[in-house]
């Protein structure tokens, strides 16, 4: 009888302390809530004090009023404050940035261009979704999201912040992506020569490699395969209306994985079957030519592929960012991946010699030959990947 006075009194003390700590995380949690509540109407009446403002028309052709003085800029999209510096020559107004964004400007030019970008935010995104409490505490003048994500969109029209969609344009034109970009980035932040320049340059590129290309037949063009992810488990490449057909196709080459829709995972099987004559790495993956050529892989027997064979595997290079997405360096991109394509067609420069050139040009930097190495042959932290 005793025992079981003990096991009742027990129990009530264990649903007492219960009782006890729901009550107090129903209040944090309530005072959590009420806090965010005062805190968000508050910090947007911060954000951007300006009276004057101007109307401009984002990608997803929505009206947005937008300061004419813009002092604090949040860019969630990676590849844009590369962007950003190539038209305005600075990142000093850029506040926050995605966390990938920083661990790419870490191993890549950007970083030595705009060392102030070491210094903008990350904490506020984590993957795609943005806090915006934490966002707001940057006090930004204008933000830049992914366009695509609906939630993002609600969000930031619920709170009147002043945010600009931006979004890859269907088809996987590299170039047209880009110039979007720029003229958008131009019609916030006023004219640059240097945007007009580049275009106009990405589009001479263009114009020089199809006239070197345009009448080699079908069967003597090399068969390319670029891929995009991949490792001991995965081999994710991708077809039609993607970069890797755009950067393939623009150079005089075949995309052997054009069949393929969206991203897939393919097999060994599927690749020999495709047996391409040159093979690309994006830096989106941590995976180096050479544990290929070395057959160093677990599980993927890579020697009887041609491009393994000839020892034609290529890992794509990595300037002022990524040359697989839009970036500024795309005209670089187009003259490295022709010459590789036809070395005979395209032995009338160094792509060494042009990317000097097109640094000091387009960025006023004279690169050393260390970093014109780093570029060309990037090292395995370049692709280096966060949780975030």
């Amino acid at each position: 009888m005793k025992s079981n006075k003990n096991a009742i009194s027990a129990m009530c003390a264990i649903l007492t302390m219960i009782l006890a700590l729901a009550l107090v995380t129903g209040c944090a949690k309530k005072e959590k809530n009420q806090e965010a509540a005062t805190l968000i109407p508050a910090m947007k009446e911060a954000v951007n004090p300006n009276t004057e403002v101007k109307t401009i028309v984002d990608q997803n052709g929505r009206v947005v009023k937008i300061p004419k003085e813009i002092n604090r800029v949040v860019m969630v999209p990676l590849p844009l404050p590369s962007l950003y510096y190539a038209v305005t020559g600075s990142c000093q107004e850029i506040v926050g940035i995605h966390p990938k964004t920083k661990n790419k400007a870490e191993f890549s030019m950007i970083g030595v261009l705009a060392p102030e970008l070491m210094n903008a935010a990350t904490d506020f995104v984590k993957g795609i979704d943005i806090n915006i409490e934490d966002l707001l505490k940057l006090r930004p003048d204008i933000v830049f999201f992914w366009g695509l994500d609906p939630k993002q969109v609600e969000q930031f029209e619920a709170i009147g912040i002043p945010a600009v969609a931006v979004y890859t344009v269907k088809g996987g034109d590299a170039l047209e992506t880009l110039h979007l970009w720029m003229k958008m980035l131009e019609q916030i932040f006023g004219k640059s020569e240097r945007i007009s320049e580049l275009i106009a340059h990405n589009f001479e590129t263009m114009k020089m490699i199809r006239s070197r290309t345009q009448n080699i037949p079908q069967k003597k063009r090399p068969k390319a395969l670029i891929l995009y992810y991949h490792d001991d488990k995965r081999i994710g490449v991708y077809g039609k209306n993607s970069y890797s057909q755009f950067w393939l196709v623009s150079t005089g080459a075949i995309n052997v994985s054009e069949a393929v829709s969206g991203i897939a995972d393919v097999n060994m099987e599927q690749i020999y079957k495709w047996n391409p004559d040159i093979i690309y790495i994006s830096n989106f993956s941590n995976t180096m030519p050479d544990e290929l050529l070395n057959n160093l892989i677990e599980n993927q027997d890579w020697r009887e592929v041609t491009a393994v064979k000839e020892k034609k595997v290529y890992k794509i290079p990595s300037g002022i960012y990524r040359w697989y997405p839009p970036s500024t360096d795309a005209s670089l991109m187009l003259k490295w991946m022709a010459q590789k394509h036809y070395p005979d067609l395209f032995d009338d420069y160094s792509i060494a010699e042009e990317i000097k050139r097109h640094y000091s040009r387009f960025y006023h930097y004279d690169l050393s030959p260390e970093q014109i190495e780093r570029i060309l042959h990037p090292v395995r932290k370049t692709a280096k990947v966060t949780t975030n």
